[in-house]
């Protein structure tokens, strides 16, 4: 794939997740350019094609597609500015999946995204786009020699929105540090419903010295308060309280101001890197697929010459018949009467002959011995 003129035609989108899945199942899928994956991406994001980029980027094994960092910039930072929240998380949390969240600036986009979706009010619907098995209407059993435990990995089998979200938060949060990843860090821990890890955050902050937005407290509170557990539930709210209490523990931060100071400043910061690699890029991939062409036309034109000379030596072959007939004609007249020659399997009779009995030569005297 090299390029679409118009994106936003009708059936691009289909056509394009067609062509994709069709290659991954195709033996060509191994020679797939790396520059196929971010001519995907931006066919569909220039066309504003979101809900089939997504089912394409959450279903990297029967689509293949996996995009690098630069591209995964690109993606966040676009449905940010288009207040495409979900699809920036669900960006943020293929990071997440993939345990990479790269360089500084990927790490907070990837913030930022999990933290907009999650104090939106708006959001787009979170849509599963596992491909539904249908069910036999009829019962069928199978035998098999053992039956295997279920296994949740909790990482893979995760499709709950918040816990995607909640863990890439979670991971993310620690890499940017500061007011804003340690205030992310005990929401995304929250978020998740890992209780015991949000614990030993708030313990570690009240220990350390160290304070996070009281507005991610009051979320925090909120969150706690629909735990079942009644013993879990107090252990939480008293670290909480413990928290608030030390010096300096809770301060008035707007958190949201704070992660788009931070995108902005680590944007400017990456600019100048970003922009050399990926123009190195579109000069490597340009000459690769280049070299790739020409490849093909020389795949091309062997198919071509060795379909010719298939064809000559058919031709010669033929010709050399017609001038050698009559010194092969004791040869072909053997063959032709070993072709006449007809050969009749021998049939046996309907009814079986009466075998006749033997007669008995009553003068018989046997030898002495």
């Amino acid at each position: 794939m090299n390029r679409i003129d118009d994106p936003n035609a009708e059936g691009v989108a289909e056509e394009v997740e067609e062509l994709v899945r069709h290659l991954r199942r195709s033996p060509e899928t191994a020679n797939t350019l790396e520059s196929t994956h971010y001519a995907v991406v931006r066919a569909l994001l220039d066309g504003g094609h979101t809900s089939v980029l997504m089912q394409l980027l959450t279903q990297p094994m029967m689509y293949g597609l996996f995009p690098d960092h630069l591209t995964c910039n690109l993606l966040m930072h676009t449905f940010l500015q288009r207040k495409e929240y979900t699809a920036a998380a669900r960006v943020a949390s293929y990071l997440m999946l993939q345990e990479d969240f790269g360089p500084h600036l990927t790490q907070a986009l990837a913030l930022a995204s999990c933290y907009y979706y999650i104090t939106s009010e708006d959001n787009q619907p979170w849509e599963d786009y596992t491909p539904k098995v249908e069910e036999p209407k009829e019962e069928v059993k199978i035998r098999v020699k053992f039956l295997r435990n279920p296994y949740y990995d909790d990482h893979f089998d995760l499709k709950e929105p918040d816990h995607l979200v909640g863990k890439t938060l979670a991971w993310a949060s620690p890499l940017v540090g500061g007011l804003v990843g340690r205030s992310c860090e005990v929401l995304g821990w929250a978020l998740y419903g890992k209780w015991d890890e949000l614990e030993a955050a708030l313990d570690r902050l009240r220990t350390g010295k160290e304070h996070i937005a009281a507005s991610v407290v009051s979320h925090v509170k909120s969150l706690i308060e629909g735990v079942e557990d009644g013993q879990v539930c107090e252990q939480l709210i008293s670290a909480l309280a413990r928290l608030e209490a030390a010096d300096s523990g809770v301060v008035e931060q707007d958190l949201s101001s704070a992660i788009t100071q931070l995108v902005q400043e680590a944007a400017k910061e990456a600019e100048p890197l970003d922009i050399k690699i990926q123009k190195e890029n579109y000069h490597r991939w340009e000459k690769q697929r280049e070299e790739e062409y020409q490849k093909q036309i020389e795949e091309y034109r062997k198919k071509q010459l060795m379909a010719k000379i298939e064809h000559k030596k058919q031709d010669l072959a033929a010709r050399e018949e017609v001038i050698f007939f009559f010194d092969n004609k004791n040869k072909l007249s053997l063959l032709l009467s070993d072709a006449k020659k007809k050969y009749y399997h021998k049939k046996s009779p309907a009814y079986p002959k009466k075998k006749k009995p033997r007669v008995i030569d009553e003068a018989y005297i046997p030898p002495e011995v």
